[in-house]
């Protein structure tokens, strides 16, 4: 993968009290064990409050450097994949785009895929023409320019109230194309 980390974030600064593990104030802590049983896994968990209308917590990976955060370009890349497990709750990946018709930044609606988690490993394989906004709301932007310029990957909740939350990532992957999308 890149050479990026990863990091977790809640609704409280937008006035939320959802609240999630590993701490978003502290540096990322990798939990044992992946997929095959071996190595560290990313992993939340917590709780989703309905406090902030849209209630939520995630995780997400940067694909650069904390001291670099650039952009990449993956109009080149065909599909993301994943294995994941855990509470059987809804949760969407998102590419987040840094591209300049995304209006409102990080908080925009970024192009992504809903899925379900499941009790044990399974890998997800998601093309990126799969990969659609959220209908009714933020800025509309066409896929190709979307994925010019990706900065990260996020795992977020679906839905509030939501107790117990746990999800787990490993081997999380951009495939590329020699088509692209």
């Amino acid at each position: 993968m890149y050479d990026g980390f990863w990091y977790s974030y809640d609704d409280i600064p937008a006035g939320g009290t959802s609240k999630v593990w590993p701490p978003t104030d502290k540096t990322f802590i990798m939990s044992k064990s992946g997929f095959t049983g071996k190595g560290d896994a990313a992993c939340m968990k917590g709780l989703v409050t309905k406090d902030f209308e849209f209630g939520f917590i995630g995780m997400g990976y940067y694909l650069s450097p904390a001291h670099i955060r650039k952009s990449f370009d993956l109009t080149a890349s065909k599909s993301i994949s994943f294995w994941q497990k855990g509470d059987g709750k809804s949760y969407r990946v998102k590419l987040v785009s840094t591209h300049s018709e995304f209006v409102s930044g990080d908080s925009d609606n970024q192009f992504g895929f809903d899925f379900k988690t499941t009790p044990d490993w399974q890998k997800i394989d998601i093309p990126f023409l799969k990969l659609a906004q959220q209908p009714g709301w933020g800025a509309k932007v066409k896929l190709s320019e979307a994925v010019s310029a990706v900065k990260e990957i996020q795992f977020m909740t679906l839905g509030q109230p939501l107790k117990n939350v746990e999800l787990w990532i490993d081997n999380l992957n951009i495939h590329e194309s020699s088509g692209g999308i």
